[in-house]
């Protein structure tokens, strides 16, 4: 079954494996979207991930549904602010399924959602009023009184952070019983240490995987799959050597179907240096998959010989 881990900051234990919720709008119906949700219970995982700008702005009113199917003890649940929908995407949101589509037909479309969204070079601004505002709409959303973490979504260097303020905004929102934690999450310019102004109570939340480990410790990961998958498939199906190698090598076929995810999953933890990682997926099948091998990893030598060989591959590993 699938470990807790505890967080040091807050003293918040979590599942070790969350379910990250970007992209359970790209489900196509509720009854699958359910499903899935379903399914990370089901295998163990307990922490669900989201954020205001999911799912077009919907996937936190999702998630609720789901949550009033469960103890809400029973699970932990991080949101985010900062980073808002745009009106014109909020309007598709509310017809998930054609809206998605009507995306996918219409690139100068998708192209004008995603400049409301977040325009670039555009400094964003932190500070108490917006994070209460966002964090009052979470909760209404999600239909909760109070979330575990509420982190900051995606600073980037040139930003503004109200460090001072957004902290008394945290531990005023703790006492009046709306967040249990917070922290950052962060997505680019990892060189810049938003988390710090929050220590040693904040959670610190890193976009990483074994070939792009974080420059710092941080509590969770997510991202951790689908770059260094995509890389290294392409290295080993490039190189039939090289492949070969890696089977001597591991006593395993790599490439044989499930097994680089599996090895990927089961040593993500070790790579980054962070106590838990997010998965996502609108598949219910590979929910149970991934929480197996976070659950039951290869052992510490196998580990060690696929992190030195995925080094030599991405250059950036390290065992």
């Amino acid at each position: 079954m699938l470990g807790r881990v505890e967080l040091a900051g807050p003293r918040l234990s979590i599942s070790a494996m969350g379910f990250g919720c970007g992209g359970l709008m790209q489900s196509p119906s509720r009854k699958e979207r359910m499903a899935v949700l379903g399914a990370a219970v089901d295998n163990g995982i307990t922490h669900f991930d989201t954020a205001r700008m999911y799912g077009l702005g919907m996937a936190e009113a999702e998630l609720g549904v789901f949550l009033r199917t469960v103890p809400r003890d029973s699970v932990t649940v991080a949101t985010k602010f900062g980073i808002d929908v745009g009106g014109l995407a909020r309007r598709l949101g509310r017809f998930q399924a054609p809206a998605r589509a009507l995306l996918r037909q219409a690139p100068a479309l998708r192209r004008a959602v995603k400049r409301r969204q977040a325009t670039p070079g555009t400094a964003r601004v932190y500070d108490a009023a917006g994070a209460a505002r966002s964090l009052d709409e979470s909760l209404a959303a999600l239909a909760v009184d109070y979330v575990d973490i509420l982190f900051l979504h995606g600073p980037r260097p040139g930003d503004t952070v109200a460090g001072a303020e957004l902290r008394d905004f945290f531990e005023r929102a703790h006492r009046q019983g709306k967040i249990r934690a917070w922290g950052v999450s962060q997505d680019e310019g990892l060189d810049t240490d938003f988390a710090a102004a929050f220590a040693p109570a904040g959670v610190s939340q890193v976009r990483a995987d074994l070939l792009h480990p974080p420059p710092r410790p941080a509590d969770l990961a997510f991202g951790v799959l689908q770059r260094s998958y995509v890389a290294l498939s392409a290295a080993l199906r490039s190189d039939p050597a090289l492949a070969q190698r890696w089977r001597e090598a591991l006593q395993l076929d790599p490439l044989a179907p499930g097994a680089l995810p599996k090895l990927i999953l089961g040593s993500s933890a070790a790579a980054t240096g962070c106590r838990a990682i997010l998965y996502s997926t609108t598949n219910p099948g590979r929910v149970a998959e991934a929480a197996g091998a976070v659950a039951s990893p290869p052992d510490a030598a196998t580990v060690a010989r696929f992190l030195a060989l995925a080094a030599e591959v991405g250059g950036g590993a390290t065992a």
